[in-house]
């Protein structure tokens, strides 16, 4: 993959994973550097860089419930709950089975495979870690919008979500700005966004073949259960952060 994205250089990672107790583990980060990894430092990068994931539970936990509330807005859907239910259990057992199929079944596998859904996810990963670690809250809000469009192509979703894609949109960006203005331990919970919008396109897209009308309603309540549920769980948390820098690392890499 090139590691531009509208003209933007990929940025590199070490500053994210940056943590006082290991802080010599994370300049192995650096560009260039990653292709020199040995057996024996690989092992002491992995254990910062699951180190770093876990710090990052306790904000996620905390934001969950404001994220939520806030992505869910006034705007209520008549649909029973129960069918809703349905839709984001189906949502996320299937973005579950196409995160396997894309990177692999292990937490620190993350190795992209050969398929177009596979390349577009691997995309949406990259933007995210470039949104995480932004200065920018307009910029990093780009990096993420740019990903949706391409997350819902790639997982079929264009003509099921044509009339809710204004919601998701602002939706989204609302999320980045939230994430932002928590500072560096809330940036770094943007990597978990792609994580959060394949569980949404997936439930979407469940609620259309049902032959439901899919409104903005149901598009918010979707789109803030997921996010709640992916923040509050810190396996999904640690899991989906270090998959993310793993994946940044692997398609961004000098070759």
């Amino acid at each position: 993959m090139n590691p531009t994205f509208n003209g933007y250089r990929m940025a590199e990672a070490e500053q994210e994973w940056e943590v006082q107790e290991a802080s010599h583990h994370a300049s192995s980060f650096r560009e260039g550097e990653w292709e020199a990894e040995n057996e024996y430092s690989w092992p002491s990068i992995l254990s910062s860089l699951q180190k770093t994931a876990r710090g990052t539970v306790p904000t996620a936990q905390q934001m969950a419930p404001i994220a939520a509330k806030m992505l869910a807005g006034s705007i209520r859907s008549p649909v029973a709950q129960n069918l809703i239910n349905s839709w984001l259990r189906e949502g996320e057992a299937i973005a579950t089975s196409m995160e396997a199929e894309a990177f692999g079944n292990q937490e620190l596998e993350a190795e992209v495979s050969n398929s177009e859904m596979a390349y577009e996810s691997a995309l949406a990963e990259v933007l995210a870690a470039e949104a995480s670690h932004s200065n920018s809250e307009s910029e990093a809000e780009a990096f993420l919008g740019a990903a949706l469009p391409s997350m819902v192509s790639s997982m079929g979703g264009s003509r099921a979500l044509r009339s809710v894609m204004p919601t998701l949109v602002q939706a989204n960006a609302q999320l980045v700005r939230l994430l932002h203005q928590r500072g560096a331990a809330g940036q770094r919970l943007m990597r978990l966004i792609p994580t959060v919008l394949r569980r949404t396109i997936a439930s979407l897209r469940a609620a259309y073949r049902s032959g439901r009308k899919v409104d903005a309603g149901v598009a918010r309540q979707i789109f803030a259960t997921h996010t709640k549920q992916v923040l509050s769980n810190p396996k999904l948390v640690t899991s989906g952060i270090i998959r993310n820098a793993l994946i940044q690392k692997r398609t961004t890499r000098s070759v």
